[in-house]
């Protein structure tokens, strides 16, 4: 996770800051200021206090007003705060407005991060690709490179009348072991956040089937949405 603290609040307040600390503001935006009582701690390195500040470069509408701020309930990923509250939003993105089902979300990939079990992806190395015994009929592996060295294989299968199956095998042997890559979960957000949407010439691109398979593979994750 790129966010230290990731919390349920509501904001109390949302006041507009003026002058140098409003610079650097994109158009459509204003800047304010948020102060929000923390209802619920959904990531934290220790204990914390229940209300927290930051920064919010809110949209603003037409006549250039921000959106009533007051008595939102969102979702905050957001640096460790220090004295009296004072932090800052992870991301750009970092307030999100309160849903279930993102509070959901979140805790899931929060749990798997902490197993330690998800590969960290850094690139593809290397791949091949082998026919089946029927037309139409085939299956591509891509070796990725990981954090901390151990294998990791990105398998393309694709049969007849089926829809493509991306899956991802760890370990050297590649066998009914390999899993299904589900959207919006850890290891979906490290494929297609931190792969090339296109294969490299180093790791076999040359081979047009190959090569097509990838952006194929990369599709079906879909864009993965993450902002600096």
């Amino acid at each position: 996770m790129t966010s230290p603290v990731i919390v349920r609040a509501t904001i109390a307040r949302a006041d507009r800051v003026r002058g140098a600390a409003s610079e650097g503001v994109a158009a459509g935006r204003m800047r304010l200021l948020v102060t929000a009582a923390v209802s619920n701690v959904l990531v934290a390195p220790g204990a914390m206090g229940g209300t927290l500040q930051w920064l919010w470069d809110a949209p603003v509408d037409a006549r250039g007003r921000p959106p009533a701020a007051k008595g939102l309930d969102v979702i905050a990923f957001v640096e460790a705060p220090g004295p009296g509250g004072a932090t800052r939003l992870a991301t750009r993105r970092g307030q999100q407005p309160y849903e279930l089902a993102l509070a959901d979300r979140v805790r899931a990939i929060v749990s798997e991060a902490r197993t330690g079990d998800v590969p960290v992806i850094r690139s593809v190395s290397n791949g091949f690709r082998a026919d089946g015994t029927v037309p139409g009929e085939s299956e591509s592996q891509f070796f990725l490179t990981t954090a901390d060295g151990k294998p990791a294989t990105l398998v393309v299968q694709n049969r007849p009348g089926e829809m493509r199956r991306v899956l991802v095998a760890q370990g050297d042997i590649i066998d009914e072991s390999a899993r299904r890559v589900a959207p919006e979960t850890l290891l979906w957000y490290r494929l297609a956040c931190f792969l090339p949407r296109t294969l490299p010439a180093a790791a076999g691109a040359a081979d047009p089937a190959l090569a097509k398979d990838w952006r194929d593979a990369m599709a079906s994750l879909g864009p993965c949405g993450k902002t600096g």
